[in-house]
């Protein structure tokens, strides 16, 4: 382990192992795998626990015209531009390849006691819908901090030998206390954007997003399943989330040519739900750069959801 003021770096051993798969992982296949292991995998990593950095790679992978309009729709994208793939649903196509990993002896972590805490991710230029691409994800580091330990699995798409598209998944497995003094003074420093628009959320939006993204976690669906995982009523996914945010800011800043995200995710939406999303231009002496805060927030509470920036090189 390597340590600093805030964090151990958990070294992960080498030489890499890399590991080919033919089709997009079953998520039935997941879930069920997730339950049986879950009982035996822990929150923590011992001292001396060996962990081996791997990445596993999909190849000639054909994007899904129809599943690609769905999503969409169902996020609030535009589809003037359909023959384009929106920056965050390149994002979608590793929900398998990451659960297949989770619930790998490759991962160290009770699969059901991970949340997800950030995303980010950068499209190069444009993706067409009728480009064959590869896939690849890979463990990359692994941290412990105060709240737990930090996972960041580095996500790859190629289109011939080119990166199209690059992002970060990091998920967190906690511990179980958090100290009241910090939960105030992040109350304290908080700050809100400007209020650009108001957005609605439909009790049944986890739903339709499962359909189109591929992620079924029960949570997302119903209460009743929510109320498994104690929740009081379903959650709406994180990622749609970012995804319905991008879409507003994809149709006054154009990102379908280039651009990178990254974004925290805070409190959970507990659906039906009333947001705010709030965003600013902060360009500082920049001016080949267009840099954008960006936020969601419960409509009533201010409370946040998500927080976040997106950058855009305006020479693009």
């Amino acid at each position: 382990m390597k340590k600093n003021e805030h964090t151990v770096d958990i070294v992960l051993t080498g030489p890499q192992t890399n590991v080919v798969i033919h089709h997009h992982p079953s998520m039935a296949g997941v879930f069920l795998k997730a339950f049986f292991i879950a009982p035996f995998r822990s929150n923590i990593i011992k001292e001396n626990q060996v962990v081996k950095k791997t990445q596993i790679v999909l190849n000639q992978y054909k994007p899904d015209q129809d599943q690609i309009a769905s999503y969409c729709k169902v996020c609030g994208f535009e589809q003037k531009q359909i023959k384009t793939i929106p920056i965050s649903f390149l994002q979608t196509l590793f929900i398998g390849i990451l659960g297949k990993f989770i619930t790998s002896s490759f991962f160290p972590f009770n699969p059901l006691g991970l949340i997800q805490i950030f995303q980010s991710f950068e499209l190069k230029r444009k993706v067409l819908m009728d480009e064959v691409l590869d896939l690849s994800c890979t463990l990359d580091c692994i941290k412990k901090t105060s709240k737990g330990f930090e996972t960041d699995f580095i996500l790859q798409v190629r289109s011939g030998e080119q990166i199209v598209w690059q992002g970060i998944s990091r998920y967190l497995s906690r511990k179980k206390t958090i100290t009241e003094n910090k939960k105030r003074q992040d109350k304290k420093e908080d700050v809100f954007l400007n209020i650009q628009e108001t957005i609605e959320i439909p009790a049944d939006t986890g739903r339709k997003y499962a359909r189109v993204s591929g992620d079924f976690n029960p949570h997302h669906l119903y209460p009743v399943l929510a109320g498994l995982f104690g929740f009081k009523t379903a959650i709406a996914h994180g990622m749609w989330s970012l995804a319905r945010v991008i879409a507003s800011l994809d149709k006054k800043f154009d990102l379908q040519d280039g651009a990178h995200v990254e974004a925290a995710f805070k409190l959970p939406v507990f659906m039906p739900a009333t947001t705010t999303l709030g965003f600013e231009s902060d360009n500082g002496d920049d001016n080949d750069k267009t840099i954008i805060l960006f936020e969601l927030r419960d409509k009533k509470k201010g409370l946040p959801h998500l927080k976040g920036q997106l950058f855009k090189n305006d020479r693009l």
